[in-house]
C-alpha cells in the first residue's frame, strides 16, 4: 500500500513566457515607460525640450518562491539564460494582465535576476526585469513613410572651348589646282 502525497496547489499564474507559467507567490509587477527627451535651453533658462521618442517598457517582476519548490526557481533561472541557436538571447512572448493593459508583448530579460534567501519565510525573494523588443512603437515607426530624400542636381552651362575654332582656309594653290586635275581623271 502506498501513500500518495497530496499535492500541494500552485499559486495562480500572474505570468508566462511562452505560454509556460512563472510561479511566484505574492508576486508583484511593475511596468514603466520612459519617454526620453533631451534638454534644448543650453545655458538659458528655458523649459524646451526636444522629444526623443517613447523607449522600450520595462517589466519589474519580484516575489517569492518557496524553499520546498526548487524547480519554480530552476525555471525561471533557465529562462533567464536561454539562448537561441544563433548564441543571441530568446525572445519571450508575454502574457501577463498588466502587460496586455499596456500592449507590451514581446520580452526579453534585462539586467540582473536576483534571489535572496528569507530565512524567516522559508522562501527565495526573487527580482528581475523584463524589457520590450519589437514593441508596437518601434513597429510603428518602421511603417512610416520615410520622406524622399532630394537629390540636388546642377545645371551647369556645357563648357566652351577657350581656344577659336580653326576654320580651314580654301586652298587656291597651283599644286591644289594640279592635284585636283590628276585626280579626277584630267577633265579640267
Amino acid at each position: 500500500m502506498s501513500f500518495l502525497q497530496p499535492q500541494r496547489p500552485r499559486p495562480s499564474v500572474q505570468l508566462a513566457l511562452n505560454g509556460k507559467p512563472v510561479y511566484l507567490l505574492n508576486p508583484s509587477i511593475n511596468i514603466t515607460l520612459k519617454r526620453e527627451e533631451a534638454d534644448m535651453s543650453g545655458r538659458q533658462s528655458s523649459t524646451q525640450k526636444a522629444d526623443k521618442g517613447v523607449k522600450a517598457k520595462e517589466m519589474t517582476v519580484s516575489g517569492l518562491i518557496p524553499y520546498r519548490e526548487k524547480q519554480w526557481l530552476k525555471d525561471l533561472f533557465n529562462f533567464a539564460e536561454a539562448t537561441e541557436k544563433s548564441g543571441e538571447q530568446v525572445t519571450y512572448r508575454v502574457s501577463s494582465i498588466s502587460a496586455e493593459a499596456v500592449n507590451m508583448r514581446e520580452v526579453q530579460f534585462s539586467g540582473s535576476v536576483s534571489m535572496v534567501e528569507q530565512g524567516d519565510k522559508m522562501a527565495w525573494q526573487v527580482n528581475f526585469t523584463l524589457k520590450e523588443v519589437n514593441s508596437v512603437s518601434e513597429k510603428k515607426e518602421k511603417r512610416k513613410t520615410k520622406p524622399k530624400k532630394k537629390v540636388q542636381t546642377e545645371k551647369a552651362p556645357e563648357a566652351k572651348s577657350t581656344q577659336p575654332k580653326v576654320v580651314p582656309e580654301e586652298d587656291n594653290s597651283i599644286w591644289k589646282k594640279i592635284d585636283d586635275a590628276i585626280g579626277s581623271g584630267g577633265d579640267k
